[in-house]
């Protein structure tokens, strides 16, 4: 999936005036200086009580692991010092890079030595401290391969991870580890993790799920054997340039043949879950136990435009009999459905809700076993993410756009539909995570000109204690003059009413003409246009105010918070709606009396690149200079499950696929093009920048290029972010 992409590391900006002089922005200050980083409560886990949460903290430049009372906000104990955590056989203590507790709390499953992947996935070596004994045991043999996605069962008597591919179990008292499944294999078949493109497209990560009693898992298994190889060279100052190899379906091309199996750890046995439908060729992005120990899994077509809700009731263990899948929930669409974490069981086992956009906006429906769905919530707004079900209270937590596609509050509404209630402070953008049992949040809000603050509150939404307010970032960069982003709205000449927002010279003067840079993301669902903490990139954005140009940024067709005709105009023909909006808001703003009309660029990256790749072409005659980083220049080129989604399969909307090809239109481009890539981008394919490269020259076009050796989608790591927004900044001033 394409994302946008933030500082890494938190920064803001925020709206000061001053008398005194302000200090002026670089790019060192933002992009290599820790001076703008915002502090967060990391590491948050709520107690099983629900009055107590742990977080990791860090003493002295040791991490350890504290534990805080939500009425007070105050610590209360502590749960382990990192400098203690010494395995027998051992002189040095393992570092703590991530921690998780067992059911009962008795035990902590400590990571170390972790190593990404990909996205979201990440490898390690992984330990388990005895909270009682005060012991340190890894949890399997640390001269083998590191585990992948260790968890422990529900009644903390055993834990589960994948190694090499294959799945694993563990007895805590004994330490005996069983193997589980046999047949894994790099680049044929996975048990319990999933492939690339589900990590990527599904965020499902982990592919498997315990019982909630802990006998059984239930796992993915996922065969790629007939999925396409992708080759990425690899340079790294090596004499010679090694190769990874790694499975990409592409548009129109195989997908891993997935199945679920159910393991029962008292017996040993493995038994194939029946999926309710002979087709292979289709995604299980969803998967897990009921509270109750049903079995149950997400089922969609590859087209993603049917998906069914299915459980399979299992029998006692040794038991013998015929496993049925049953339908409990179906949804089709004339467009695609999307995938979210929105479903949630009850634990009285009635039923569950989930998000639907069948009323023509995002809401939440309440579906009781053998019965029909009905909603909770409804109106002209949408429902952002389900958080989960307060089943005290009988009602459900949620996020949503309600009072403005630029902001996110947090609501609670009954399981009856009735008695909506805001929870969240008014305005900005609102984040919660609630304690077991519901009876508190930790709240992060945000606003455009506002740093993060970290609140503490009661289930009613009273405010208990400010965790964090980020005072001093405030005064770090009250001396920088930061302007402020003041939202807009306006209708194109074809009649679309647009968002957007704009950054103006701290000494702007009505009569004077400016350059204007336009940033934008514009990819389905997503939203740039927030009332939202912008990071590093709003202070770069704030640094080009300071050097003399507007910035813009406004939200196409196809984008989130608006409702689903808003979303799926886009379908089948992805880029050209947004494109028409990017030009047509360069136009509109070539009318306003402070702006230069000769002087509008444009950029983004990924998603974005892709869209300032197409406005540079076929926005010829309105954009003067474009920068396009890891952009996709050809949907054929990129993954099955995201672009099927919106596209549908290139054999059979073609003409869908290369009409809005950044590629086909080459030979209108007139102005100033820079393409940015990193050749070791797993996700959008330097394949993508050279296939554009090859168009340009074909068509005698002049452009500037840059690769990132090795960098991935996120060209990031020691001062790479840093020379890549010099290089922006100073592109920018010379041809803008």
């Amino acid at each position: 999936m394409f994302q946008r992409f933030i500082a890494l590391g938190a920064g803001l900006c925020l709206t000061f005036t001053f008398a005194t002089a302000q200090k002026t922005l670089t790019n060192r200050d933002i992009w290599a200086s820790p001076q703008f980083s915002a502090q967060y409560v990391g590491g948050l886990a709520s107690m099983n009580d629900g009055l107590h949460y742990s977080v990791l903290d860090e003493v002295d430049g040791q991490p350890v692991i504290d534990l805080y009372a939500y009425k007070t906000g105050e610590k209360v104990s502590n749960v382990v010092m990192g400098g203690t955590l010494i395995p027998g056989g051992s002189s040095a203590a393992i570092p703590i890079e991530g921690y998780s507790f067992s059911g009962d709390e008795r035990k902590l499953m400590i990571e170390t030595d972790v190593e990404s992947i990909y996205r979201h996935s990440s490898q390690a070596h992984n330990y388990v401290y005895d909270r009682a004994a005060k012991t340190t045991v890894p949890l399997a043999d640390v001269s083998l391969s590191k585990q992948r996605l260790a968890t422990f069962s529900p009644d903390g008597k055993r834990a589960a991870f994948v190694r090499d591919n294959d799945l694993y179990v563990v007895d805590l008292a004994t330490m005996k580890e069983t193997r589980v499944t046999t047949d894994g294999e790099w680049n044929k078949v996975l048990n319990g993790a999933t492939d690339w493109v589900y990590e990527e497209e599904f965020v499902l990560v982990q592919g498997y799920a315990w019982s909630p009693d802990g006998n059984r898992i239930l796992y993915l298994r996922s065969d790629e054997s007939d999925v396409r190889e992708f080759d990425l060279t690899f340079y790294r100052g090596q004499l010679y340039p090694s190769e990874y190899r790694f499975k990409y379906p592409k548009a129109g091309e195989a997908n891993s043949k997935v199945s679920l199996h159910v393991y029962d750890i008292t017996n040993g046995a493995t038994t194939n879950l029946p999926l309710g439908t002979d087709e292979t060729d289709i995604y299980i992005p969803r998967l897990g136990f009921t509270p109750k120990g049903t079995a149950w899994f997400m089922r969609m077509n590859r087209l993603q435009n049917e998906k069914l809700i299915l459980t399979v009731d299992l029998p006692p263990a040794g038991a013998m009999a015929k496993l049925t899948a049953k339908e409990v929930y179906r949804e089709t669409s004339k467009t695609y459905i999307e995938v979210t974490d929105d479903l949630h069981f009850l634990a009285n086992g009635t039923g569950f809700v989930l998000t639907s956009e069948q009323s023509g906006w995002n809401h939440i429906y309440w579906v009781p076993f053998g019965g029909a769905p009905k909603a909770i919530t409804s109106g002209d707004w949408d429902v952002t993410s389900v958080i989960g079900i307060d089943e005290k209270g009988k009602r459900v937590l949620f996020n949503a756009s309600k009072s403005a596609p630029e902001h996110q509050e947090v609501m609670a509404v009954g399981l009856d539909g009735k008695g909506m209630k805001q929870l969240s402070p008014t305005g900005g953008y609102n984040e919660a995570e609630f304690s077991t049992g519901n009876q508190y949040f930790i709240n992060t809000r945000s606003t455009a000109d506002g740093v993060p603050v970290m609140t503490l509150h009661d289930r009613n939404g009273k405010l208990v204690k400010t965790l964090e307010d980020n005072a001093q970032l405030a005064t770090t960069i009250a001396g920088f003059g930061v302007p402020k982003q003041e939202f807009f709205q306006f209708t194109t000449e074809g009649g679309v009413a647009l968002r957007g927002w704009m950054m103006k010279p701290a000494d702007f003067k009505p009569g004077q003409r400016y350059p204007v840079f336009m940033t934008q993301y514009s990819g389905p669902n997503s939203n740039e246009v927030l009332d939202q903490f912008g990071g590093r990139d709003h202070l770069w954005h704030a640094l080009l105010t300071q050097k003399g140009y507007i910035v813009v940024c406004v939200d196409p067709r196809g984008t989130g918070h608006r409702g689903k005709d808003f979303r799926h105009i886009t379908y089948g023909q992805l880029g050209k709606y947004e494109t028409e909006d990017q030009i047509a808001t360069a136009q509109w703003l070539g009318k306003q009396a402070y702006v230069d009309a000769s002087r509008i660029g444009i950029q983004g990256w990924s998603y974005g690149g892709y869209m300032s790749s197409l406005c540079i072409t076929k926005g010829a005659d309105v954009f003067k200079a474009a920068i396009a980083v890891a952009p996709v220049t050809n949907w054929r080129f990129y993954d099955s499950i995201y672009t099927e989604r919106y596209m549908g399969l290139p054999q059979a909307n073609g003409s869908g696929y290369d009409d809005n090809s950044p590629i086909n239109h080459v030979g209108k481009l007139k102005g100033k093009y820079l393409l940015i890539h990193g050749t070791g981008d797993d996700n959008v394919h330097y394949q993508n920048t050279m296939e554009m490269t090859n168009s340009l020259v074909k068509n005698n076009i002049p452009f500037e290029q840059f690769a990132y050796p090795d960098r991935n989608h996120g060209i990031h790591g020691g001062s790479t972010r840093l020379h890549l927004f010099e290089m922006m900044t100073r592109w920018l001033e010379e041809n803008l």
